[in-house]
C-alpha cells in the first residue's frame, strides 16, 4: 500500500465526532474542512475547522449529510485529499467509499468491499460463522415476506429481536413477543431504518434474555496487521441505545478476554480488515459468548479504549489511511503485546432528554452552560456552549464525559463528582439519571446486563435540583425591571450606582469612640462616664429605619457596608449608631432576602469604635406583635452576641412592666 501525507482531510460529519476529527488532524498538522447544513449554521464544529462550507441547499437537515454526490464535488474543488464519516450518515455506506475512492479522494476507514462483508449484519454472520466463530441463530438473509419470518418464528420460538441490516445505535430494531408485535415490528423496523440509513432490509435473531453486550476494538493497516485493543462493556442500554459504556469489562475472566478478542481478530482477518472497527457480542448468563455485529467504523465510546490504552485511535485512522503500517514509528505496534491496558474508564452520554417525560428529547437555548474539569477527566462536546441553540433535527447528544482511574470504583467516583460538576441551563438533560446509575450497587459492581434500566425503576427517582444560581437571577431581574414591594417605581440605572464614598487616609490611626470606652471600662464605668458628660450625646439612626421603613429598611447590606468604614472615621464623635429594630429586622429577611444577624456582625466589623444601640419593646422585640418572654430573651441573647452594645427599651414609661422583661433579658 502505498503511502501518501494528506494536506487537507474534510469531516463528513457534524457536532462532537466532526470537532474530534479535527483535532485529530490538527495535532498532526492536517489542514480540516468542515461541512454543515442550514440548520447547523451557527454549530460549533463549523468553527473549529480551518474551512467550513455550506451543503444540501433545500434538503433536509438529515439529507445534507447524505448528499454523497455534493459532498465529493465539494471536497474536490476545495482540494480534499481524504474524508473522514465519523459515525452515523455515510460512516457505513460502501457507495461512498467507493466514490471517494474513484474520485482520488482517500476514505478513511475500510474499503467498500469490507464494509459490504461486514457492515451488512446478515452478510457479517455468514464472516462470523466462516472464522468459526459462534454466532446468534438468525435468518441467513433478510426478510422479504411475512412468512419467512413466522417460519423462523415457529422453529425457533419467541422473543425474537428484529434488526436493520445496516447501521447501529439502536435504530431500525425492535423486540418480538408474539405474532402481532413481529408483524408490526418488521413494518415499523423498515421504516425506521430506511430513514436512518437509507436501507430497509432487516433480518430476524432469537433475543437472547438479560446477556451482557462486550464489544472488541479492533486496527488493521494495509499489509496484513491486525490487533486488538481489548474489550468495552456496553450493557447499559436504553431501547437498545447505548447509555453508559466502560472499559475493561468486570464480568470476563483474563481466559475469556482472550478468547473474545482472538474471535474479534478472527472475524476481522475474514476480510483482512483495513482501519478501526468493533466487533461485537453478547455473552450469555452460561458465560457462552455469540457474535451479533461489526461496525467498520469509529464509535461513539471509543474513547474509553483510548484512556485505558493511551492510544488515539482517530489519529491512528489517518495514518493507516496514509498507508502506513502499524508497525511503524508513527503508529509503533510492532505486535498485540505492545497494546497494553492500564486503569478503568467509564463514559456517560449527557443528552438533552428529560428522563422524568420517558426521556422525550428536549429542545431550545442554553442559557448557561458550565462543564466539568480536573484530573482523569475528558470531555468530548459537540454544541455544548452558553446560546447553543438546540434544535429537534439532530441526535440529542451534548457532550461525552469519559473518567479514568486506577480502579473502576475511582473511575466512577470521578465520574460522579463530574455528572455533579456539570450546570446546564436552558433545557432538560439526563445528567440526574446518569448520577443514578453511576452510584448504584449493580453498576458499581459490574453486573449489570442489557435489562438492567428495565430492571430497576428506582434508576428514574431524581432529586430536584434547587438551581440556586437562575433563581437568584430572575429575583435580581424581578427587583430591577419590577422594583420591590413598597417601591413606587422600577429602578432606573442611575438607581444602581455604588454609594459615593468620601475620601478617608486609612494610614492614620482610627480615631477612639464610645465603644473604645466600653471596652476599657465595662458597663458600669460607661453608665459613671454618660453621668460625666456636659455635652449632648448624639446618636444617629440612619442605619435603623429611621425614615419610617420607607428607605433604610430597603437599603442593602452591601450598600450600608461601602460606607460604614468611613462612619467609623468621620463620626467617631457619636455616642452611638442605632441599626436595629423589628422593622430592620423584618424587612432585612423578608424584602432583601439577606441575614439580618450577618448584616450586624460585618458592620460591628467594621465600625468596631462607636457603640451600637438597638430598640427594644419591652415584651415584644421584634416587630409589633407580642412575643412570649424566652423569645425576647433569646433575641437579646443573640443581638448581643452580633454586635448590640446598647439596648433602648422603647416607650418605656407607658408600660412599665414591659420594661421588666425587657431589662432583665439585657442583664
Amino acid at each position: 500500500m502505498a503511502q501518501r501525507k494528506f494536506r487537507k482531510i474534510m469531516a463528513a460529519n457534524r457536532g462532537e465526532i466532526a470537532i474530534r476529527i479535527f483535532r485529530a488532524c490538527t495535532e498532526l498538522g492536517i489542514g480540516t474542512v468542515a461541512i454543515y447544513s442550514e440548520e447547523d449554521k451557527l454549530s460549533l464544529h463549523r468553527y473549529k475547522a480551518d474551512e467550513a462550507y455550506l451543503i444540501g441547499k433545500g434538503k433536509s437537515p438529515i439529507d445534507a449529510y447524505l448528499g454523497i454526490d455534493e459532498i465529493i464535488t465539494l471536497a474536490l474543488k476545495r482540494d480534499v485529499d481524504a474524508i473522514h464519516p465519523g459515525y452515523g450518515f455515510l460512516s457505513e455506506n460502501p457507495e461512498f467509499a467507493e466514490k471517494c475512492e474513484a474520485a482520488g479522494i482517500a476514505f478513511i476507514g475500510p474499503t467498500a468491499e469490507m464494509q459490504r462483508r461486514l457492515g451488512d449484519k446478515v452478510a457479517a454472520r455468514k464472516v462470523a460463522m466462516a472464522a468459526g466463530v459462534p454466532v446468534v441463530p438468525g435468518t441467513e438473509e433478510p426478510i422479504e415476506h411475512e412468512e419467512e419470518a413466522l417460519i423462523f418464528a415457529k422453529n425457533y420460538g419467541y422473543p425474537i429481536i428484529i434488526k436493520a441490516a445496516a447501521g447501529g445505535g439502536g435504530r431500525g430494531m425492535r423486540v418480538a413477543n408474539n405474532r402481532k408485535e413481529l408483524v408490526e415490528g418488521i413494518a415499523s423496523a423498515r421504516s425506521e431504518a430506511k430513514a436512518a440509513f437509507g436501507n430497509p432490509a432487516v433480518f430476524l435473531e432469537r433475543y437472547l434474555e438479560n446477556p451482557k453486550h462486550i464489544e472488541v476494538q479492533v486496527l488493521g493497516d494495509g499489509f496484513g496487521n491486525l490487533v486488538h485493543f481489548f474489550e468495552r462493556d456496553c450493557s447499559i442500554q436504553r431501547r437498545h441505545q447505548k447509555v453508559v459504556e466502560f472499559a475493561p469489562s468486570l464480568c470476563i475472566t483474563p481466559e475469556m478476554r482472550e478468547e473474545l478478542c482472538a474471535a474479534a481478530l478472527k472475524i476481522a482477518g475474514q476480510v483482512n480488515y483495513r482501519n478501526a472497527g468493533t466487533v461485537e457480542f453478547l455473552l450469555d448468563q452460561e458465560g457462552n459468548f455469540y457474535f451479533i455485529e461489526m461496525n467498520p467504523r469509529i464509535q461513539v465510546e471509543h474513547t474509553v479504549t483510548e484512556m485505558i490504552t493511551g492510544r488515539n485511535l482517530v489519529q491512528d485512522q489517518i495514518l493507516v489511511a496514509e498507508g502506513i503500517a502499524l508497525t511503524d514509528t508513527e503508529i509503533n505496534i510492532p505486535n498485540q503485546q505492545a497494546v497494553k491496558m492500564w486503569g478503568h474508564a467509564i463514559q456517560c452520554r449527557i443528552t438533552t432528554e428529560d428522563p422524568a417525560n420517558n426521556f422525550a428529547p428536549d429542545f431550545g437555548t442554553l442559557k448557561a452552560y458550565r462543564s466539568s474539569a480536573g484530573f482523569g477527566v475528558r470531555l468530548d462536546a459537540g454544541n455544548a456552549f452558553t446560546g447553543a441553540q438546540i434544535t429537534p433535527h439532530y441526535d440529542s447528544l451534548l457532550v461525552k464525559v469519559s473518567s479514568w482511574g486506577l480502579t473502576f470504583t475511582e473511575a466512577a467516583r470521578i465520574m460522579n463528582r463530574s455528572l455533579q460538576e456539570f450546570r446546564i441551563r436552558g433545557v432538560k438533560t439526563n445528567i440526574a439519571f446518569l448520577e443514578n446509575v453511576i452510584t448504584h450497587p449493580t453498576f458499581l459492581n459490574g453486573k449489570c446486563d442489557t435489562s438492567f434500566i428495565d430492571k430497576h425503576p428506582e434508576l428514574m427517582q431524581f432529586q430536584e435540583k434547587k438551581d440556586r444560581a437562575t433563581k437568584v437571577l430572575n429575583f435580581i431581574g424581578d427587583v430591577i425591571v419590577n422594583g420591590s414591594p413598597g417601591v413606587d417605581k422600577p429602578l432606573k440605572s442611575s438607581d444602581l450606582l455604588d454609594a459615593k464614598v468620601p475620601g478617608i487616609d486609612y494610614t492614620k490611626q482610627r480615631p477612639a469612640g464610645t465603644r473604645d470606652i466600653f471596652m476599657e471600662k465595662g458597663a458600669d464605668g460607661l453608665a459613671k462616664w454618660i453621668l460625666e458628660q456636659k455635652k449632648l450625646l448624639v446618636t444617629d439612626t440612619t442605619m435603623r429605619d429611621a425614615h419610617q421603613s420607607l428607605l433604610a429598611t430597603r437599603v442593602r447590606s452591601y450598600d450600608l457596608l461601602q460606607i460604614a468604614e468611613p462612619t467609623s472615621y468621620l463620626a467617631s464623635d457619636l455616642f452611638s449608631l442605632e441599626m436595629w429594630g423589628g422593622a430592620t429586622f423584618d424587612v432585612s429577611m423578608r424584602f432583601l432576602k439577606e441575614c439580618p444577624w450577618q448584616r450586624l456582625h460585618k458592620l460591628s466589623e467594621a465600625i468596631p469604635n462607636v457603640l451600637f444601640q438597638m430598640l427594644l419593646r419591652g415584651s415584644n422585640a421584634v416587630g409589633y406583635t407580642n412575643y412570649s418572654d424566652n423569645v425576647v430573651e433569646k433575641f437579646v441573647e443573640e443581638a448581643a452576641q452580633s454586635g448590640i452594645d446598647i439596648f433602648r427599651v422603647f416607650d418605656s414609661l407607658n408600660w412599665t412592666r414591659g420594661m421588666r422583661v425587657a431589662m432583665d433579658a439585657v442583664r
